[in-house]
């Protein structure tokens, strides 16, 4: 088996899989190709998936070998024609938003995953890739507004309580 990992478009930092949860699969002798430079906006170089047994590809060679494709972002009508008979598409692809993408892709035998689709519910956290990237947005928010903020914000608990909240 072969497991694909593609480049997100340009306005995208995140990747599909990190190196550190990559290796889990060549450990089961599965096959992962990286194609060059997918990870650097995740500060994920190609020599740490190298160092993970993770071989680096072209586009090209990944869309038209790979069992299993790993992409954040829906792909273009371009990859969706390079792909291997019987691909397996895994990503966050709103297909509730995306209805006629998606019809299209069926009408292609594309078995395709969206894991906004996962239920939000204890059993599937580990799954859960909204509630993960509302949390990092929301830390984001935080640490945003600390930055302007021209008063002091706690964010600092203890054993004790924490300090008072700041009010405008």
């Amino acid at each position: 088996m072969t497991i694909g990992i593609l480049k997100e478009p340009a306005a995208e930092t995140r990747i599909s899989l990190l190196p550190e949860a990559a290796v889990s699969l060549t450990k089961q002798n599965i096959a992962v190709l990286l194609e060059k430079t997918a990870g650097v906006f995740a500060y994920a170089s190609d020599e740490s998936y190298q160092a993970k047994n993770i071989t680096i590809a072209a586009r090209s060679l990944i869309l038209s070998t790979s069992d299993i494709l790993l992409s954040i972002n829906p792909l273009s009508q371009q990859d969706i024609q390079q792909l291997k008979p019987n691909a397996i598409l895994i990503g966050v692809y709103q297909p509730l938003f995306n209805y006629a993408l998606m019809k299209q892709w069926a009408e292609k035998n594309i078995t395709t995953f969206s894991l906004d689709l996962i239920p939000r519910t204890t059993r599937a956290q580990s799954m859960d890739v909204l509630s993960s990237q509302a949390n990092i947005a929301g830390y984001k928010a935080v640490l945003e507004a600390a930055n302007i903020y021209p008063r002091y914000f706690p964010m600092f608990m203890t054993a004790a309580g924490s300090v008072t909240p700041a009010k405008s």
